[in-house]
């Protein structure tokens, strides 16, 4: 009978602590909006006292549902002493049956549907919070305090980026999320360590017009490259003096009021920001301040390009396109594999071509990686070679001849003859060598000794030591003005003599 209560009493605990481990669960997928809309509910009273302290009591829910899981395990524990008579035994069967229940119902079952049935959940066990809360006074505020870092705010969440990026992957990848919108909240976390370098338009790749045009040159230009707002320009691209809008020189046109003649009489101030500048903040100045154009200048106060709202928002949407915009792809594959691409192309784009991880701190295009491997200004048919890749400038283009097209293809692997010009010299001097490690100068000395009629020192021998020393001492000749031992080089007539 007393093992029967007690396995009674072990199935209330476990009871206890499933129900208490589901409304942690229930209130910790709430959101925010679902628990808006249940204030509204005759229980809005409670939920408003949990929700206006939710770490404390969170961790009021902890503590008990950790009491009741030990509570039930020393129940089993002794209901096994009545069952079986070892007490190993009966211990070490009441530790099996504790963790599998606390893992699998308490842990597991409980919190998937506390999970699934969130509202229906928190507006159940709401008195059930609040009692055990009440319950443990003001232990478990103390909890809270001991639980928190010390110099943190008591019930701050401690939620950083690197957490939430990590959820937003799992998210993704369990569907639970689309993909394009898991870009789109990555592509909002990373505008923050994004420069407007990075998305500005080159300062080469500028349309401008001068400041002494006429407001018909300016709607021609317009028209020609499809731009609504373009720089004015004075003696070079680093003169900005403004900026002029089509729609103000079409009212200007036919305006009854305004007859000026010049684009700059129409032109705005410019709006200047540095390249070091991040995205997000100018994103922000561009809401602020109503504009959706900026001419970008360099540490040395030099214009380095231009950037507009709508390449702000293609960093976080992808490539905006409207009516007028013309796909023109900036590369096209070769029938050997390879590509040739534009000089503006980029270098993360060309690697994943070849799938290669390309980057470079300097540059960004292929252009200026040539530039910077071979060390000077390229021209037609300047090549370099980068991670198994060889680049090869085809054209050149512009006023200031740039590079235009690029042939990129892959190295083929040298096969490796065995031949080491440095170890074969070593071989081809130790071959005409003398016997023991002689050297060259040691052996010519004793063959002047054994010879001298042959190897006189006198200024008639000349000729025959000249003819001695390219026959017997091999690569190396005796130089008759100073004595002294230099290479000679290796004629077809050395070599014949080397083979007899």
């Amino acid at each position: 009978m007393t093992s029967v209560l007690l396995f009674c009493a072990a199935s209330l605990f476990f009871a206890l602590a499933w129900l208490l481990s589901t409304a942690e669960a229930a209130f910790l997928a709430l959101s925010r909006q679902a628990a808006e809309e249940l204030t509204d509910h005759p229980r809005r009273n409670l939920l408003r006292k949990i929700l206006a302290k939710p770490t404390q009591h969170t961790y009021a829910i902890r503590f008990w549902r950790v009491w009741t899981e030990s509570l039930a395990g020393i129940a089993l524990a002794c209901a096994f002493f009545y069952v079986f008579p070892h007490p190993l035994a009966a211990a070490g069967l009441a530790a099996l049956v504790t963790a599998v229940l606390s893992i699998l119902v308490v842990g597991f079952a409980s919190r998937q549907y506390g999970q699934r049935h969130a509202e229906k959940t928190v507006l159940f066990t709401a008195w059930i919070v609040r009692f055990v809360t009440w319950l443990l006074g003001p232990v478990s505020s103390w909890l809270v305090s001991m639980a928190t870092p010390k110099g943190a705010r008591p019930g701050a969440t401690f939620f950083t980026e690197e957490h939430f990026r990590d959820m937003l992957e799992r998210a993704s990848e369990t569907h639970q999320i689309d993909d394009a919108e898991a870009e789109l909240i990555h592509s909002v976390f990373e505008l923050d360590d994004t420069l407007v370098r990075s998305l500005m338009v080159p300062r080469t790749d500028m349309v401008t017009i001068s400041a002494d045009s006429s407001a018909e040159d300016a709607i021609r230009l317009f028209m020609r490259s499809g731009c609504s707002r373009v720089p004015v320009i004075g003696e070079d691209n680093d003169d900005v003096r403004g900026v002029v809008h089509l729609k103000d020189v079409i009212g200007n046109l036919y305006s009854d009021e305004l007859n000026a003649t010049n684009v700059l009489e129409v032109a705005r101030r410019a709006r200047f920001v540095p390249d070091s500048k991040h995205v997000n903040e100018l994103l922000q100045e561009f809401q602020r301040e109503s504009t959706h154009f900026a001419i970008v200048v360099d540490e040395y106060g030099g214009t380095a390009g231009l950037i507009t709202l709508e390449d702000l928002l293609e960093e976080l949407v992808g490539d905006i396109d409207d009516e007028y915009d013309t796909d023109t792809p900036d590369y096209t594959q070769l029938e050997d594999g390879g590509y040739e691409v534009d000089a503006g192309f980029q270098i993360e784009h060309l690697g994943e071509l070849f799938d290669r991880e390309l980057r470079d701190e300097d540059v960004d295009t292929v252009a200026g990686l040539i530039s910077k491997l071979i060390g000077k200004v390229p021209i037609v048919g300047s090549v370099a070679e980068i991670d198994g890749l060889r680049l090869e400038v085809m054209t050149l283009e512009g006023r200031r001849n740039r590079p235009g097209k690029i042939r990129v293809t892959e190295v083929e692997p040298r096969v490796s003859s065995g031949f080491d010009p440095e170890d074969s010299a070593d071989e081809f001097v130790d071959d005409f060598g003398g016997d023991d490690g002689e050297s060259t100068m040691q052996r010519y000395e004793r063959l002047r000794t054994e010879r001298p009629d042959e190897h006189g020192a006198g200024e008639g021998n000349k000729a025959s030591r000249g003819t001695l020393d390219s026959k017997e001492l091999g690569s190396e000749v005796l130089d008759s003005e100073d004595g002294s031992v230099r290479k000679a080089p290796r004629t077809s007539t050395n070599r014949e003599s080397e083979r007899h």
